[in-house]
């Protein structure tokens, strides 16, 4: 039987149809989980993975930091930085499980390698797709209202392309969080409970 995702507005309730469990040696077991937000840039993202850190302990895996940190020291550029990027998410995610219960990261999910990331983290974990999304134009705005030391700079032009690939990026969706208006914290963190499964590692 196909699953649907949980849907969540602020005037609406929760509908949970998704379980985190898988069967190994005839035992059910809840696998670590990792939860990947994806959106557009300036959708909310990261607003919404830290602020679930602080409220109720999911560990936040913030891409942008470790574009930052490693894009000046690599000696990749184009595709390959970006892969590197990708390959630099999937190690750390690998280190906070580790410790953890789970964990959440961020994405445009503009990029087709993604589906690789997704296939390889499937392999290991049980992954939850999160979709957040908000009016493009609502986007731009927070885009260039924001602390701009904090996120890795990107062209007008290539923040349009970026955006308007992930508005069309398709997936099997968990949950869908509707950020037009900015959620309130316990508008996101009821919404994340209803498909956490008490994986939240505090």
């Amino acid at each position: 039987m196909l699953q649907k995702p949980a849907m969540f507005h602020a005037d609406h309730g929760i509908i949970v149809t998704h379980y985190g469990y898988s069967f190994l040696n005839g035992k059910m077991n809840m696998l670590k989980t990792v939860y990947v937000l994806i959106g557009p840039k300036g959708s909310g993202k990261t607003y919404i993975g830290s602020l679930l850190e602080k409220e109720i302990g999911l560990k936040f895996l913030s891409v942008e930091k470790l574009g930052l940190a490693n894009i000046p020291k690599s000696k990749l550029k184009g595709e390959k930085l970006i892969q590197e990027g990708f390959h630099q998410e999937e190690a750390a995610i690998d280190e906070i499980l580790k410790i953890h219960n789970a964990v959440s990261f961020e994405s445009t999910g503009a990029h087709p390698y993604l589906h690789s990331v997704l296939a390889r983290l499937r392999g290991k974990f049980n992954v939850k797709l999160i979709r957040i999304y908000a009016p493009l134009e609502i986007c731009y705005e927070r885009v260039k209202s924001r602390d701009q030391n904090a996120h890795i700079y990107v062209s007008e032009v290539l923040l349009k392309k970026i955006n308007e690939n992930a508005v069309r990026a398709t997936f099997d969706w968990d949950l869908e969080l509707d950020n037009s208006d900015k959620l309130t914290a316990l508008e996101i963190v009821r919404a994340f409970t209803s498909i956490s499964n008490g994986s939240f590692s505090l």
